[in-house]
C-alpha cells in the first residue's frame, strides 16, 4: 500500500511532472498573426497506440477568443474552431470549407495524456475523440467526434522560426526528411524558368548555326601503300580568313585490318602546329553465332578554334598493310593499296555544348520533382485510416 504523503512519492511525481512540461510555460505571451495571445492551458495528446505524439496550447485573447497552437515534432499549427457544421465532415472524400477544398488526409483516435492550465471545458486525461483530418496545405480541416458533439477546426501551417522568435524558444527546424502533414511543398518544379532557359539556348544554338561558316578547306585520297611507312605525307594549302575551329574526318574502306594516322595541322606563317591522333579498324567474319563484326571505316576529330592563316596537313600513316613481305617493294608488281579519304572543314557547328546545357536544364526540374515527391511520400506515411 503506498502513503500518498510519503515524501518520495511527491518527489516522484513532482519529476514526472517536469518531464511533462512544455517549452513555452503557461502564461506565456506571444504575438501570432498580428494578434497578442497568452497561454493558458497545455496538453499532451497521442493516436490511440502512442506512436504518433504531439502537444497543444491553448492560447486566449479577450477580444479574439481561443486558438491552439499544436506541434507535432517540431511543425507547428494554428487552429481556430469553426462554429459550424460543415457538409460531409468525416467522410472520407473531398470537402469544401471557407473557400477551399480540403484532401482526406486520415482517420483515427486522438487520446489526452497530460493536461495543464485552464480549458473551457473538462479537459482529462481521460478524454479519447475520434479525429479526421483533411488538408489543403498549409491549411488544415480536423474533426472530432465524441459521445457528446462534433467540433470542427480549421488550422494554419506556421514556420517553425516565426513561433519560436514569438515565445522566444530555441529555434528547432523540422527535418528535412520529416514534412509536416500540412506543411507546403517547397519542391516546385521550375518548368516555366526552365522552358525559357532551353528557349533561349535554342535560338543561341540557331545563331551559332545560322553564322557558322561549314566551309570544306581540303578534301583528299590517299591510297596508301607498303611504300609510304616512315613517310609524312601533306596536304595542300588552304587559308583560313578568319579564327574558327577544325574539323578532320577520315573515311577508310578496311577489311580486316587496322590504320593509325599522326596528323598535324600546321601554319606556314608561323609554324605553329596542332596534332591529331585517329586510329581506325573494321573487322569481320562469320562463327557459330553467324556473321560478326566490330570496328569501323570513319573517324572525326576536332580542333579548337585556330587562327587565320596558311595551313597545310602533315599525314604519317601506318597500317597493317604495311606490314606485308618486304619482296613485294622489290617486284614489279603493283603494291596493294588502302585508299584513305581525309576531308578539313572550318568553322563547323558545334552541338556538344547545347546538348550539355540541355541536359543539365533539364536535370534541375527532374531533380526538384523527385524531391518533391519524396517530401509527399513523407507527408502522406503519417496519414491513411487508424484500425
Amino acid at each position: 500500500m503506498i502513503d500518498v504523503a510519503d515524501e518520495n512519492l511527491r518527489i516522484i511525481e513532482a519529476a514526472q511532472s517536469a518531464m511533462q512540461q512544455s517549452d513555452i510555460p503557461i502564461g506565456a505571451r506571444a504575438r501570432l498573426k498580428d494578434i497578442e495571445w497568452e497561454v493558458v492551458g497545455y496538453m499532451r495528446r497521442s493516436d490511440g497506440p502512442g506512436d504518433f505524439r504531439w502537444t497543444e496550447h491553448l492560447l486566449f485573447n479577450p477580444y479574439h477568443g481561443y486558438r491552439f497552437l499544436a506541434e507535432e515534432y517540431d511543425h507547428w499549427t494554428l487552429v481556430k474552431m469553426l462554429n459550424r457544421d460543415v457538409p460531409g465532415a468525416g467522410g472520407e472524400g473531398w470537402i469544401d470549407a471557407n473557400g477551399r477544398s480540403y484532401q482526406f488526409f486520415g482517420k483515427g483516435f486522438a487520446r489526452t495524456t497530460y493536461v495543464a492550465g485552464e480549458f473551457f471545458w473538462r479537459a482529462s486525461t481521460s478524454d479519447v475523440t475520434a479525429v479526421t483530418d483533411y488538408i489543403a496545405p498549409p491549411y488544415r480541416l480536423m474533426v472530432e467526434r465524441n459521445d457528446e458533439e462534433i467540433i470542427v477546426s480549421e488550422g494554419e501551417y506556421l514556420d517553425a522560426r516565426l513561433v519560436a522568435a514569438a515565445f522566444k524558444l530555441p529555434l528547432r527546424v523540422p527535418s528535412s526528411s520529416s514534412a509536416g502533414v500540412s506543411q507546403v511543398n517547397p519542391y516546385k518544379p521550375s518548368f516555366t524558368i526552365v522552358a525559357l532557359a532551353v528557349v533561349a539556348a535554342t535560338m543561341l544554338q540557331g545563331t551559332l548555326l545560322a553564322i557558322s561558316a561549314n566551309a570544306l578547306v581540303n578534301s583528299q585520297t590517299y591510297n596508301l601503300t607498303a611504300a609510304d611507312k616512315n613517310n609524312t605525307l601533306s596536304s595542300g594549302t588552304f587559308r583560313l580568313n578568319r579564327s574558327g575551329n577544325i574539323e578532320i574526318e577520315t573515311t577508310s574502306y578496311l577489311s580486316n585490318d587496322w590504320l593509325e594516322l599522326d596528323m598535324a595541322l600546321v601554319n606556314i606563317d608561323t609554324n605553329q602546329s596542332y596534332s591529331v591522333f585517329q586510329s581506325l579498324e573494321h573487322y569481320s567474319g562469320t562463327d557459330s553465332d553467324g556473321r560478326w563484326e566490330e570496328g569501323g571505316n570513319r573517324e572525326t576529330s576536332l580542333l579548337p578554334p585556330v587562327p587565320p592563316g596558311t595551313y597545310k596537313l602533315l599525314i604519317e600513316p601506318d597500317a597493317g598493310l604495311f606490314s606485308k613481305p618486304s619482296s613485294l617493294l622489290s617486284s614489279s608488281a603493283p603494291l596493294p593499296a588502302q585508299p584513305v579519304t581525309i576531308t578539313i572543314k572550318y568553322d563547323v557547328p558545334v552541338w556538344s555544348n547545347y546538348l550539355i546545357a540541355m541536359a543539365l536544364l533539364l536535370a534541375v526540374p527532374a531533380i526538384s520533382l523527385i524531391r518533391r515527391m519524396m517530401f509527399e511520400k513523407s507527408r502522406w506515411e503519417k496519414g491513411g485510416v487508424a484500425e
